[in-house]
């Protein structure tokens, strides 16, 4: 199976459902600061001042870019904005193309977008200053597969899925002002040249140049139907993936799907020009980008190295001489020149990041330019793929062994009793097992005679094929102890079948299954997702494979989070960001997203996380840690309604821009400071605002409803700060706002002698149980007491260095906390 086809186009074959509405119902998510499956596509504004990318994760991020100028080693970035898209179950609301207009206040988004209710897609047209929806573009008839702004911002363009050709709309109304629907298969790009012409590849094998000068006259409601003026194959190559103008217009780079060979023809007639060296390049290079100023072009794909997914660079305009430059680990998805030199690239790592020169002072003009990279977005999930015998279980299923990288490297052990991450030292071959894994089971994969069931759409039993949807992907496999049953993991389902090949049941699954396996007794299933997901996952067998709880390891090999289909979890220092409430708000508005902290006083519950696995149900869980607790047990309470009465305030800063920052000029005393609140649930009581994380002692006014400014003078300080505000009803306190103040002209402070830092002394206690616990009968044992002593000195402690030169920390916690040693 083609893996770009796979992932584009041959979608999970959900029911589309045309209900009207999203489903307000919350969704809780992952969320990781960054994407968490392939970035589709990349997209900057014409002054290179900001990166939109986009994902099937069902988000798409906009991030600052660094000062062209500054050196390639110091170049980072910031994640602006997240934009979460009205979402539904399986497909609907991945996110396959994006481009943001020249001027960089228009984002526009689109994919598999909408049609779940109105059985036609769309295209999002996002502010980027405040982050509202600005707009939908509706009624196209499938999926968008690339989506670009004319030079001036007054047209955007879209290509579609299934041979359903070309849209141009009015970059400001959205008005649809010309289609053609005359093309024989899917479209994957398409690229402006000014306002005047327009290039559109298509996997008919052709290409299709428009001039669209004439578009801006369009006027009526009734969209021109659009004709090329040039339409022809090219000769390198039957899939033609990218097409790309260089930056006077007279050429036009190609990229191949299935063949490793890029073209470049004339802008005017399509006529083949020449085809750039691709000696040594072993698959496919699908995207391509011109430089800037035009002296050089890159490519890059499906193609592999020693180093990963390099970045080919060829000096001449494509003539010379080129540079293979190491960039990704996974598929190049895209490529985008910046303005100051250089290219950004998206990948399905995921990752993105720059492509740029390096000043090298022996480099001559004849060996070409010096390149460097710098990987900006790095993936924040494990990497499962070909996991094999390293994803393994304890006989209950209550640990699990994986790898945090391919082939299972960086090993790891989690236990969810202890609540234990361990990272086990690799042993470099990787055929090696390390001990603390030999102690515990892989999948069973004898047994029963299953064949062809690794990456294969005809998996088999007794060479008789088992029934999987069209294209679907088998990717894994566990026999049962005693064979009497199986679990097949798919791109799209998990699936069990009997000894006999009988399908028990089937569900639909948040990511490739790239391993499963089973309890000594068959009773859980244990599952390990990717592909936008990154979680392993636990599962009753016998309840048609119902989600009994998730753990999400972030990447970082530290953070981690344990959680309920409830939403009840347990978490490691800091783990509890990475999980949220996704709450649609109709197809007409962005959805708003609420951290599980700001409902951690109902939904934290380690001891609920502990039982489920016990009970394999998660209400009698919750029925069982609240008797524990001494509670009289209540029906689990539920999300959607703890957001009528609970959910935070929204902020909305009418000030900044899309890189949320003001300059003051240095001798200005105050700054007028406008803001929007929604109010969440329930009236808003307060507005705060904050210098630098101290509150001020300022009576903001809060805005009369939520389409209504208000504005306070705030006092800042003869310095650059970062002002925040933030809004609180009687449930609960928003999320801040930020914005960065910069004072123009502002003294350099002198440079003070560095004080003298001293011995930080901890003394952290915390009693969850006394010895004579029992014989208290009126006095309640505090549950996280222990755990919470603990967790402060650890956090504490990592101000060694920084704060303090030295620390001395005791932990005194249940019946080691006696008076004597206090």
């Amino acid at each position: 199976m083609k893996p770009l086809l796979a992932a584009l186009l041959l979608l999970c074959p959900l029911a589309r459902l045309c209900a009207g509405e999203p489903d307000p119902t919350p969704q809780l998510r992952i969320e990781a600061g960054m994407h968490t499956a392939m970035i589709r596509r990349i997209a900057t504004d014409a002054a290179g001042r900001l990166a939109l990318t986009c994902s099937p994760d069902k988000t798409a991020r906009l991030w600052t870019l660094p000062d062209a100028k500054s050196p390639l080693k110091d170049f980072k970035s910031t994640l602006l904005r997240t934009w979460r898209i009205p979402l539904g179950a399986g497909n609907e609301g991945k996110l396959f193309a994006c481009a943001l207009s020249p001027d960089g206040a228009v984002a526009a988004v689109a994919g598999w977008t909408g049609y779940d209710w109105d059985q036609t897609d769309c295209i999002y047209l996002f502010d980027t200053a405040s982050g509202r929806l600005l707009r939908r573009l509706p009624g196209l008839p499938n999926e968008v597969l690339d989506l670009a702004f004319s030079a001036s911002g007054h047209c955007l363009a879209a290509v579609l899925g299934a041979g359903n050709g070309l849209r141009v709309f009015d970059g400001t109304t959205g008005r649809l002002l010309g289609r053609d629907t005359t093309y024989g298969a899917e479209s994957y790009g398409l690229d402006w040249h000014g306002d005047e012409a327009l290039v559109t590849t298509c996997w008919d094998g052709k290409l299709r140049l428009y001039a669209t000068g004439a578009l801006l006259s369009v006027g009526g409601s009734a969209p021109a139907s659009l004709t090329p003026d040039k339409s022809a194959p090219v000769a390198a190559g039957k899939d033609p993936n990218f097409a790309r103008f260089s930056p006077d217009g007279s050429q036009i780079a190609v990229g191949f799907y299935e063949k490793n060979a890029v073209a470049v023809v004339n802008g005017k007639d399509l006529s083949q020009l020449f085809t750039p060296d691709t000696t040594g390049c072993n698959n496919y290079l699908s995207s391509v980008a011109w430089s800037a100023d035009g002296r050089t072009l890159a490519a890059g794909g499906g193609w592999t190295t020693t180093d990963g997914r390099p970045i080919r660079l060829w000096s001449q305009a494509g003539r010379g001489s080129y540079q293979d430059q190491p960039a990704v680990q996974d598929t190049l998805m895209d490529l985008r020149p910046l303005l100051g030199g250089g290219f950004l690239f998206a990948a399905a790592d995921p990752a993105w990041g720059v492509v740029g020169n390096v000043p090298a002072p022996s480099a001559s003009p004849e060996k070409g330019e010096k390149w460097g990279t710098v990987t900006l977005g790095t993936p924040p999930i494990a990497d499962y793929r070909a996991l094999s015998g390293r994803f393994r279980l304890s006989a209950d299923a209550s640990v699990v062994a994986f790898g945090y990288q391919l082939f299972g490297k960086t090993p790891a052990i989690f236990a969810i009793a202890e609540r234990a991450l361990d990272l086990l030292k690799p042993s470099g071959d990787p055929s090696v097992i390390p001990d603390r894994l030999k102690a515990l089971l892989p999948p069973r994969l004898g047994g029963l005679p299953i064949t062809d069931w690794k990456d294969t759409t005809t998996p088999k039993l007794r060479n008789q094929p088992l029934k999987l949807k069209g294209f679907e992907m088998s990717r894994s496999l566990a026999i049962a102890p005693d064979a009497a049953f199986f679990l097949l993991g798919t791109e799209w389902y998990l699936r069990c079948f009997d000894k006999d090949g009988t399908q028990r049941w089937e569900q639909p699954v948040p990511g490739v299954v790239w391993a499963v396996s089973l309890s000594r007794d068959g009773r859980i299933a244990v599952a390990a997702y990717g592909d936008g997901d990154g979680t392993i996952r636990w599962h009753d067998v016998e309840h048609e494979g119902k989600e009994l709880l998730a753990f999400f390891p972030h990447a970082d090999q530290k953070r981690w989070v344990l959680w309920t289909p409830q939403g009840y979890y347990d978490c490691s220092p800091g783990g509890e960001d990475l999980i949220g409430w996704h709450v649609n708000r109709g197809k007409d508005h962005a959805a708003d997203f609420y951290p599980a902290a700001k409902f951690r006083d109902t939904y934290y519950r380690p001891d609920v996380v502990s039982l489920v696995l016990e009970t394999l149900d998660g209400a009698e869980a919750l029925k069982q840690a609240d008797a524990a607790r001494g509670k009289v047990a209540k029906p689990a309470p539920r999300i959607e309604d703890l957001l009528k009465t609970e959910a935070p305030p929204v902020v909305e800063l009418r000030v900044g821009g899309v890189l949320g920052q003001v300059e003051l000029a240095a001798d200005a005393t105050g700054l007028p400071l406008r803001y929007r609140v929604r109010g969440g649930s329930g009236r808003v009581d307060k507005v705060y605002v904050k210098i630098d994380g101290r509150p001020l002692e300022l009576k903001a006014p809060v805005p009369a409803g939520d389409n209504d400014d208000a504005e306070v003078l705030v006092p800042v300080p003869a310095k650059d700060c970062v002002v925040a505000v933030l809004a609180a009803n009687r449930y609960s306190i928003s999320e801040p706002a930020m914005l960065r103040v910069q004072r123009a002209a502002a003294p350099q402070p002198v440079a003070a002698a560095e004080p003298m830092r001293g011995t930080l002394r901890i003394l952290a206690v915390g009693v969850s149980k006394l010895e004579n616990q029992a014989k208290l009968k009126n006095l309640a044992a505090l549950e996280y007491a222990d755990a919470d002593a603990r967790l402060f000195a650890e956090t504490m402690q990592r101000q060694q260095g920084r704060l303090y030169k030295s620390e001395e920390p005791t932990v005194l916690v249940n019946e080691g906390a006696t008076a004597t040693k206090v």
